[in-house]
């Protein structure tokens, strides 16, 4: 029977942060809308009119429009941010897996978790 110092242990991770700057940004955007729309008393009244919608109805409609460009902001900063710590992991050393455990995203078979084209 062999003993566990013998077997290889997980890849050890290079030095990245669990919270960057850009998640930061993505939590940032994603939160605000939720934050905009919940706090009530900043919209509840009927001045100042917007051709001839109250302040209440053109206000929330203006959001739809501010979320959906800080959700496209949140998605390519979380992007930046997975290509960022894939150039980290490759290169701070891992031996060429990536710093991967499991989910890659790569297929079974191919060298430093390089996804199949």
């Amino acid at each position: 029977m062999s003993s566990g110092a013998e077997r290889p242990g997980p890849p050890t991770r290079a030095a990245t942060p669990l919270i960057s700057p850009m998640r930061v940004v993505a939590a940032v955007c994603v939160v605000a809308p939720f934050v905009a729309m919940l706090w009530i008393p900043s919209y509840n009244t009927e001045n100042p009119r917007l051709l001839g919608f109250p302040f209440f109805y053109w206000y929330q409609l203006l959001w739809v429009v501010i979320t959906a460009a800080l959700m496209i902001v949140a998605v390519f900063a979380v992007k930046f941010d997975r290509t960022a710590r894939r150039g980290a992991d490759r290169s701070g050393g891992t031996g060429g897996t990536g710093g991967s455990t499991g989910a890659s995203g790569g297929t079974a078979g191919t060298p430093s978790g390089e996804e199949s084209r």
